[in-house]
Order: structure tokens, then C-alpha cells, then sequence
């Protein structure tokens, strides 16, 4: 049973007031969320590598079951941006990601016959 005396938001960890009797929630101040009673909060001791290895899992646990990847990058980037603007209060923040291209540990393999194609389009299209 969760203790009563100290209740936190389960999304944000904002301090909430204990609620009138019979209450079956409370909403967060901060991130709006109804925190229901009964649900407990995860273990305090939980380490980055702990944290790390259960992203993981989640979303290849998501890749698993079929959510497309950009569903799960844009659901993961909102998740960041959430974050980013709890920690830095009063901010608005947007998170980005941008493509940089091949990495150079691995070399883009074009065959001429693909860049031949390439300058045939460019020339016709010119």
C-alpha cells in the first residue's frame, strides 16, 4: 500500500496534497495527469543502467508489436521534450532530430551504374 503521508505525481514526481475522503484521484498541478490510488510508483533505487536497459525493452517491446518506428521516435520525442521543460521550468523546448547521413564507419556504396542513372536524370531534367 502506497504510503498516503508523501504522495508524488507518477509521471512528474510533483508533491500532491493528500485528497478529501473518498476522492478516487488527484490531478497533478504540473502535467495535469489524474494519479488514481492503488498504483504504486517505481522503485526509488532505480539506477541509469536500470533505466537505460528498461527503455530498451519498452521499445523493442513497441518494434515487436508492430507500432511503426516513427510513431515510436515521435512518441519518444515528446516524451524528452516533457522532461526537458520540467527540469527547465518556464521554458518551452523542442527536441530534433536530424539525420547527419551515412556515418563514415560505413561507406556509401553506389554502383556506377547508379550514377550514370543519376546524370542521365539530371541532363534530361536540366
Amino acid at each position: 500500500m502506497e504510503n498516503l503521508g508523501s504522495l508524488h505525481c507518477s509521471n512528474c514526481g510533483t508533491p500532491l496534497e493528500l485528497p478529501a475522503k473518498g476522492v478516487f484521484g488527484v490531478n497533478c498541478p504540473v502535467c495535469q495527469l489524474l494519479n488514481t490510488f492503488g498504483v504504486l510508483l517505481p522503485d526509488s533505487d532505480l539506477t541509469t543502467e536500470t533505466f537505460e536497459s528498461q527503455l530498451g525493452d519498452l521499445v523493442a517491446q513497441a518494434r515487436a508489436s508492430g507500432i511503426p518506428l516513427d510513431v515510436i521516435v515521435h512518441t519518444l520525442r515528446d516524451e524528452l521534450e516533457f522532461s526537458a521543460e520540467l527540469a527547465s521550468g518556464g521554458r518551452d523546448l523542442y527536441v530534433q532530430i536530424i539525420d547527419l547521413g551515412p556515418s563514415t564507419s560505413q561507406p556509401l556504396r553506389r554502383s556506377q551504374r547508379d550514377e550514370s542513372a543519376m546524370l542521365r536524370g539530371r541532363s534530361v531534367g536540366g
